[in-house]
């Protein structure tokens, strides 16, 4: 009989084979419906007998937890943080991207054909049916079909409004007042929120961390005005208030902030988070700590996924699989994170969530 709990070694005293009784009975929890999130009802709900029936009954439930827990998820997937670029970006021109809080270095796409070439092939092979790319209107061959929803940035707000008449204007973002040297409330920033609110378009904005580790050393002059100052979530308090129908995600999660991130997820049900550049610069037990603390405040369907690929069209895979190696999370929390939390923050329908679901990847 193929056992895949791995338990085929354990013994138990019994009138029969105790791995054959493990694996029926492992099987008919799972033919039951019973998921990990329902493990711990279920045993609380066992009461101490000292029989074989459930001891049994234990072991399976154990043993499915700990499947579910170490499942990769094959869902459909949906990147709220891509970008494409002009040709000639001076991006472009960098492309080794220094070495992360991890040690990793990455090369990148030398034009901006290759960089849209390459992120559809990583977006074919992950499974990611919708991302929100900034400046999208350039990859606006076909070639997506549909999964791109267009972020728009650096426009007025006549162009905006006729972009959204035109179908070309999904969500406000990326703003990174951040890197001039500026903080939500700014004055400029205020006409914008205001057309998002009026058009029902969300909103993603940049606070920290910003562009790789030690920009400013390594990059000097780049961005000359920005302060680690000004990359408190506090800021963004008096924009919700302003603007309470907005929806507001924080690109790349309001790191290291996590306290005031909580505090704000706590009055305004409007704001959401991604995890972009998180899930692949910082070392995996300082994001997992992050992770695991707005997971276990009550957060977990804020969560959304991001990459931030920029020109490194491959962190999306590194992104993914770092999720997916979380210790911590069940398969339903990973799809929560990969698609349920961003399916209802964009306010897909019906329909394309039932499409997006038959979309599943070969399991490990």
């Amino acid at each position: 009989m193929n056992d895949p709990t791995g338990m085929d070694s354990i013994r138990i005293p019994g009138e029969f084979e105790p791995q054959e009784a493990i694996w029926l009975g492992y099987r008919s929890v799972r033919e039951e419906g019973y998921f990990e999130n329902e493990t711990y009802k279920i045993l609380s709900a066992i009461k101490p007998k000292k029989t074989m029936r459930t001891s049994l009954l234990i072991i399976a439930l154990l043993a499915l937890h700990i499947e579910t827990m170490s499942q990769d998820y094959n869902g459909p997937i949906i990147d709220m943080h891509v970008h494409a670029y002009h040709e000639g970006n001076p991006f472009f021109r960098m492309r080794i991207h220094p070495p992360t809080l991890r040690g990793e270095s990455y090369t990148g796409a030398s034009s901006a054909e290759e960089l849209k070439q390459q992120t559809l092939a990583i977006f074919k092979e992950h499974n990611v049916v919708k991302a929100v790319v900034s400046d999208g209107v350039l990859w606006d061959d076909g070639s997506f079909d549909d999964i791109i929803l267009y972020g728009r940035r650096n426009m007025t707000v006549d162009s905006l409004r006729d972009a959204h008449s035109q179908q070309k204007f999904d969500v406000l973002g990326e703003l990174a007042p951040f890197y001039s040297g500026k903080v939500a409330g700014d004055s400029s920033l205020a006409p914008l929120f205001g057309l998002a609110e009026e058009l029902g378009a969300p909103a993603g904005i940049h606070i920290f961390p910003g562009g790789p580790n030690w920009l400013w050393n390594r990059f000097p002059g780049m961005f000359p005005l920005m302060r680690a100052k000004n990359a408190d979530p506090k800021q963004l308090q008096e924009v919700m208030i302003a603007y309470p129908k907005m929806k507001l995600y924080i690109m790349h999660g309001g790191w290291p902030y996590v306290d005031d991130v909580k505090a704000l997820m706590y009055m305004h049900s409007q704001l959401y988070v991604d995890v972009a550049v998180l899930n692949w610069i910082l070392p995996k037990e300082e994001f997992y700590a992050y992770l695991k603390e707005l997971i276990n405040a009550g957060f977990g369907d804020k969560i959304m996924f991001g990459s931030d690929q920029m020109i490194w069209p491959q962190l999306i895979g590194e992104g993914i699989k770092t999720i997916n190696e979380a210790p911590f999370l069940s398969l339903d929390q990973k799809a929560d994170i990969f698609y349920n939390n961003a399916a209802r923050f964009l306010e897909l329908t019906e329909e394309e969530i039932e499409a997006h679901k038959k979309k599943l990847l070969p399991r490990n």
